[in-house]
């Protein structure tokens, strides 16, 4: 599914058809290798992806927050859903997983220019850091508003 960032909760929402994702943003792992992304395509889907696509493994095995190079997450009223995508190309692929929102205790944003840093903590003290982009502020605002009820 083709999806823009201001089209990404309702065209999920379609998706799951038994929960509402009120916010949604693409996100993406960062490696030492990322830069290879602004050679050029190929760059980006030759070098840059692949490594990224090794280390969510990692932080998957670490964190059980399923996790690809790239991903969509979409915060419903219990849990934040993750999809694998291509932000490239503003596709969402198959849906990875959900994480009840009780397990998660902070999603962080800092500021940046189109891609800012994102950092997911777990109850365990686990945490994964990635790159969002879009929305990426309306969905930590979202997790904190249903933490906070």
């Amino acid at each position: 599914m083709h999806a823009k960032d201001a089209e990404l909760a309702a065209a999920l929402t379609e998706q799951l058809s038994d929960e509402k994702i009120v916010a949604a943003a693409y996100a993406r792992v960062d490696t030492a290798l990322s830069p290879a992304r602004m050679l050029s395509p190929l760059g980006n889907y030759l070098i840059a992806r692949p490594a990224a696509r090794a280390a969510a493994r990692k932080m998957t095995e670490r964190t059980d927050i399923p996790l690809d190079a790239a991903v969509v997450f979409g915060v419903s009223d219990s849990a934040l859903h993750v999809w694998a995508a291509d932000p490239m190309l503003n596709r969402v692929g198959e849906h990875l997983g959900r994480i009840p929102l009780e397990l998660i205790t902070s999603i962080k944003v800092e500021g940046g220019k189109s891609w800012q840093p994102v950092t997911i903590t777990m109850a365990d003290g686990k945490s994964v850091e990635l790159e969002g982009r879009g929305s990426i502020h309306a969905v930590a605002a979202e997790f904190d508003k249903r933490k906070a009820g």
